[in-house]
């Protein structure tokens, strides 16, 4: 007679996007698998405007009807980077490489959506504040591990340790902090201040969002359903010339830079000012015996392109292949993988973003525009097609560490920009 093996147990510490991502298919594969969560959420987060590479998540998930309903369709993304100029970039130029939009979603409804996903999948919800301690393993490695109270909260485990301890946190970095464990600062230390208001105008195309570069720092407005989400992210130095609380600086940002004073003249606030820390963070170490991280609780990187959530959820999408194709004595070179994978993607995306903030993308934008102009025809458009694929597969999701993208837009940043200089073009 055969004994059925038991189902791996894996406990995740967190329940935002990338923990209920992870629950939930974890146990679409017959995985044990439990979420634990303060469940504490703020009213307002950022990251409401998605990418395309998310939509592929979505149909993972199969909840792509579902954010349709509570989002909006975004079928792009327009950069101003003076009151005169726009690069503008339709997601159809990624035709064959990602889905040709992506949406914008409230992201409480949304994180909420992805919650109970999980659940209807099989995963369960432990409402917590979840307590940790440092174990030590026979090797005389300090591991993380649940409390003893914690761990009554599920009592079909006996008071054992779970197979994986997953770190879910997002940037509290629980396990990071328990350990002691240290993390690579990125040189940009913003502060973003956002809201939604009403009786804003927008260009078309409708559901686009609009990243707009000011005088000091750069904004967003992304369209919801009822709502536009007006963000600016700034140094704090800079922030302190625009007024002395959020709601000041916020207001005279928009009232001081034209673009969006022009759209927002009878601008109505619904929501309070919501203020985040803006700033990037890659950790030292990232897994060990029985633990392991995933999205924000490994590392982040600038919100320009919206590249957080995209990497929430895809980090839990690859986390999610490494342990269930891999047998536990072969996670840690499963795990080792992933997250070579996953610091692989977030440099990728931050180098990216430098383009952006070093205008150098719109400098290169105004030479082949001018370019286009002095030599039109058929060979001119080809490899105009042929870059805005790369570039637009690059900040949808799907080419952003692609090595041939990667190598082409270092070239042409470095050797194609004639006439420009990227600087006059750059945030600061």
């Amino acid at each position: 007679m055969m004994i059925a093996s038991k189902p791996l147990r894996v406990g995740i510490v967190g329940a935002g996007p990338a923990g209920a991502t992870l629950a939930c298919l974890l146990a679409k594969k017959g995985v044990d698998a439990v979420f634990f969560d303060d469940g504490k959420r703020p009213d307002m987060v950022v990251g409401e405007s998605l990418v395309p590479r998310l939509v592929n998540v979505f149909r993972h998930l199969g909840i792509e009807e579902e954010v349709a309903k509570l989002g909006t369709y975004k079928p792009g993304v327009t950069w101003i980077f003076d009151e005169n100029d726009a690069l503008e970039l339709s997601f159809t130029a990624m035709r064959g490489v990602l889905p040709t939009y992506a949406y914008n979603v409230p992201r409480r409804e949304f994180d909420d959506l992805v919650h109970e996903t999980a659940l209807k999948a099989g995963a369960r919800f432990i409402p917590c504040d979840v307590k940790l301690q440092v174990g030590t393993t026979e090797r005389g490695e300090k591991v993380p591990r649940l409390s003893p109270e914690t761990l009554a909260l599920v009592p079909d485990w006996k008071g054992q340790q779970p197979d994986l301890l997953v770190d879910a946190s997002g940037r509290r970095r629980l396990f990071a902090k328990l350990l002691g464990i240290k993390a690579a600062i990125g040189d940009r230390k913003d502060v973003s201040h956002f809201a939604h208001y009403e009786n804003c105008e927008m260009p078309k195309p409708e559901g686009q969002a609009v990243i707009t570069r000011l005088k000091h720092g750069w904004s967003w407005r992304i369209p919801l359903r009822n709502a536009l989400s007006i963000g600016v992210v700034f140094d704090k130095e800079h922030a302190k010339q625009y007024g002395k609380t959020p709601e000041e600086q916020l207001e005279a940002v928009i009232d001081q830079n034209k673009p969006l004073a022009e759209a927002c003249m009878k601008r109505k606030r619904i929501t309070p000012v919501t203020t985040y820390a803006n700033y990037q963070l890659i950790s030292e170490q990232a897994h060990g015996d029985g633990w392991v991280c995933v999205g924000d609780a490994f590392g982040f990187v600038d919100p320009m392109l919206s590249p957080g959530l995209c990497m929430a959820m895809t980090s839990a999408e690859e986390l999610a292949e490494a342990i269930v194709k891999n047998r536990p004595g072969n996670w840690d070179r499963a795990f080792q993988n992933y997250l070579d994978w996953f610091r692989d993607m977030l440099c990728a995306w931050q180098e990216l973003v430098d383009l952006f903030y070093g205008g150098h993308i719109f400098a290169l934008q105004r030479t082949g525009t001018r370019m286009s102009q002095m030599f039109p025809g058929k060979i001119s458009m080809i490899m105009q097609r042929h870059f805005e694929k790369n570039i637009s597969g690059m900040a949808g999701g799907g080419l952003t560490n692609h090595p041939y993208s990667r190598n082409l837009l270092r070239f042409m940043t470095r050797f194609a920009i004639y006439d420009e200089n990227p600087a006059d073009y750059a945030v600061v």
